[in-house]
């Protein structure tokens, strides 16, 4: 069973203007679909009463008579479709039409005007990030375009796949990235150009609690100590120790500067916060920075191309140890066991350096004025992680007696 009418539909807030649509409605064992094909009108919604055009919109005869055109011809397809097949519904009224969209725009059209509405009202950390995804979208659809009936678990799946397997991502970022596309669904659901909430109910990939992954003084040493073959694996180690005695967030080890260098310290605006910071100079990072003359350009690389070198790099050097990792599956706690330089990354070295930091005692108020944390309070969970390594290390000492 189906009904049709036409509505008005993506009515933008700035101009007022909405998009004639063709309202196709399929109900049956007791679920309702509907399903929207545009036209080429569009009109100032002010005009739109009691689902028709005021006589008062200039040409709105001829406007309503080529609207009221597409209205038959889709009749008429909807017509064709119960003679071929008996009945018709939403999978085949959109298959019928061979991907042709439930709104005038594909996904990439609509994440663009979500983008355009978030340029206003958030901040640009978060549209930064809309843009990348939208970007890294580009790469996974190639020259195809999708649709929003496509937005389905088979969409999401190969999009996580292609997130993990082709960029490198890590898992946090894919949940963090799907959180994103959510805002986005929602979004369209409450401009009322998606009516389906389907989207709601997909599997989407899960956060993994990684914040106790960093590399201990013994897996430092290792590294330091590890001599890699490939002259590519050489620059990446030597970027990794600059964050590991650092403390520097990926984005500011890469733009490294002789200017930074003053009295023994790097002195550095971080780019993420803009906070003035003041880093002194290790022995170790010393030799790294004068091997290149202070100028990193050698060692710059992308944050994903690093990502996935970087797990190399450990592998080689034989930090394979699995530790146990927290997984979320619908709301689920659940522990599990990977390889440890499976979930090293770019801010592992920032980690290590904080938490070893502590470790060597150092307060925690000279550690913030370090690596620029705004409030005390964040660093909490590195004394935790700290703490927990201290207990390890005297529980060796016992088993030692024992």
């Amino acid at each position: 069973m189906y009904r049709t009418k036409i509505v008005l539909k993506a009515v933008s807030k700035r101009t007022g203007r909405g998009r004639l649509n063709i309202e196709v409605t399929f109900q049956g064992n007791g679920n309702r679909e509907r399903v929207y094909l545009a036209t080429e009108e569009s009109i100032e919604c002010k005009y739109w009463v009691n689902g028709k055009i005021s006589k008062a919109y200039p040409n709105h005869k001829e406007i309503w008579r080529r609207v009221e055109v597409r209205h038959n011809e889709i009749k008429d397809q909807l017509f064709a479709l119960v003679n071929e097949y008996g009945f018709a519904n939403a999978t085949l009224f959109k298959n019928y039409f061979k991907g042709e969209n439930n709104s005038e725009k594909d996904l990439i059209s609509l994440f663009n005007d979500f983008i355009e509405v978030k340029r206003i009202t958030a901040k640009y950390k978060t549209v930064t990030k809309l843009i990348t995804i939208r970007n890294q979208m580009l790469k996974f659809m190639g020259k195809r375009k999708y649709y929003l009936h496509e937005f389905d678990q088979k969409f999401v799946n190969r999009l996580g796949h292609f997130w993990q397997d082709s960029l490198n991502l890590q898992p946090n970022t894919i949940h963090k990235n799907f959180k994103f596309l959510l805002l986005f669904m929602n979004h369209l659901h409450r401009e009322e150009v998606l009516d389906s909430v389907k989207f709601k109910q997909l599997n989407y990939p899960r956060s993994v609690e990684t914040n106790t992954i960093l590399l201990q003084k013994e897996e430092v040493k290792t590294i330091i100590q590890y001599i890699p073959v490939s002259p590519r694996l050489k620059r990446v180690k030597d970027l990794f120790l600059i964050l590991i005695f650092t403390g520097l967030r990926f984005s500011d080890g890469v733009r490294m500067s002789k200017r930074w260098v003053n009295n023994g310290f790097l002195n550095i605006h971080t780019q993420k916060t803009d906070e003035k910071i003041s880093i002194p100079i290790h022995p170790m990072l010393r030799e790294i920075l004068e091997k290149y003359q202070y100028n990193l350009q050698e060692l710059k690389i992308s944050n994903q191309k690093f990502n996935k070198a970087v797990k190399e790099l450990c592998f080689e050097a034989g930090i394979t140890h699995e530790v146990e990792v927290i997984r979320y599956e619908g709301g689920i706690r659940k522990y599990i066991a990977i390889p440890k330089y499976q979930l090293i990354a770019s801010h592992t070295g920032r980690r290590t350096f904080i938490t070893n930091s502590i470790l060597a005692g150092i307060p925690l108020s000279v550690i913030q004025k370090i690596t620029g944390h705004r409030k005390l309070t964040t660093l909490q969970k590195y004394v935790d992680i700290a703490d927990g390594i201290k207990a390890e290390e005297m529980e060796k000492l016992s088993r030692y007696f024992k």
